[in-house]
């Protein structure tokens, strides 16, 4: 696990709204690495009260009528929304396009608003050569990590476990030494089909939310099927904290309130090697099947361009203002 280290220089130059977490995530950490490479450091001033809400599921009602209701304008692009999250956007808000058809319906947009997932812009910036070494490479969820070891599950399989807790520069290069990925991370999906390297999904933990991935495939004209994971836990679970989930879980279920406490995950004392080895097995299986998913050359060439005008027209429209 990589510990994050904020650069200030980048903090002082820009108000590129995201999900910060307290170790790396490259989902997230894709908006401060790709924003000042797409935009230059001139547009993206601490002054102007102007947050770009860009890469992630990031419009949801507690982020745009609570955390940024003072904010002058709220510039979208990209973002995503799911489930019963999805706000009434504010009049602050100026939408260059949204992640997909889902979150285009959910928040009322026509839908030639649904402009596909910003990392796809990853296209449009020079990155540098990288040699696939690799054959495949496995990335699971950033959240899936505490679960279990997956570095020795990968080193059983002889394939590439490559971490969500890394910095952008170093996931994007495993990533791209790849010839073939198999991802529980959204953005492992999302950065392998744009780098044209056929990509698996699979399902491992209970809180896997298929909805994210539908809004973006649709809008890449992609059918997705996931190959389940058998889940399991090697991390006990202290005394306490088992009280404390467990209450939860049943005071939201009882009385119907906190519906995300239902979601926790209470896992007690962790599983036996047995359930590892059905983990394995399972893995086995989708590494043999060889079922691949890509969007089409024309389908992707489209995506990109469309969001490259979007991002010269943003420059344009606030160069001028």
């Amino acid at each position: 696990m990589w510990l994050r280290e904020y650069d200030k220089n980048q903090e002082q130059i820009m108000i590129i709204e995201y999900c910060r977490t307290k170790n790396y995530n490259f989902g997230d950490d894709l908006n401060p690495w790709i924003w000042p490479r797409l935009l230059g450091d001139e547009l993206l001033s601490r002054d102007d009260g102007i947050y770009l809400v860009g890469i992630g599921t990031l419009l949801t009602s507690k982020r745009l009528e609570v955390q940024l209701k003072d904010a002058k304008e709220v510039v979208i692009f990209s973002s995503g929304t799911w489930g019963d999250n999805a706000p009434a956007l504010p009049e602050n808000c100026k939408v260059y396009g949204v992640r997909g058809p889902r979150t285009a319906k959910r928040l009322g947009l026509s839908e030639d608003k649904a402009i596909g997932d910003g990392a796809y812009l990853l296209r449009k910036v020079d990155l540098p050569a990288v040699k696939q070494t690799n054959d495949i490479g496995f990335m699971p969820h950033h959240r899936s990590e505490q679960y279990i070891d997956w570095q020795t599950i990968c080193d059983q399989l002889g394939i590439k476990f490559i971490t969500a807790q890394q910095p952008v520069d170093d996931c994007l290069a495993q990533l791209r030494s790849c010839k073939r990925v198999i991802t529980e991370a959204m953005h492992g999906a999302i950065v392998a089909d744009a780098m044209r390297i056929p990509w698996t999904p699979v399902k491992f933990s209970p809180l896997f939310r298929e909805d994210k991935w539908y809004d973006f495939a649709e809008s890449m004209q992609l059918k997705l099927s996931f190959y389940p994971l058998p889940f399991i836990n090697h991390q006990s679970m202290p005394f306490l904290k088992m009280v404390e989930v467990g209450s939860k879980k049943f005071i939201s279920q009882t009385f119907n309130i906190k519906p995300k406490w239902q979601e926790l995950i209470f896992n007690g004392f962790g599983k036996n090697s047995e359930s590892t080895l059905e983990l394995i097995e399972s893995l086995k299986e989708v590494i043999s099947l060889n079922k691949t998913c890509m969007s089409s050359d024309e389908v992707v060439e489209s995506v990109t361009d469309k969001q490259y005008e979007l991002v010269s027209k943003l420059k344009e429209d606030y160069k001028a203002s």
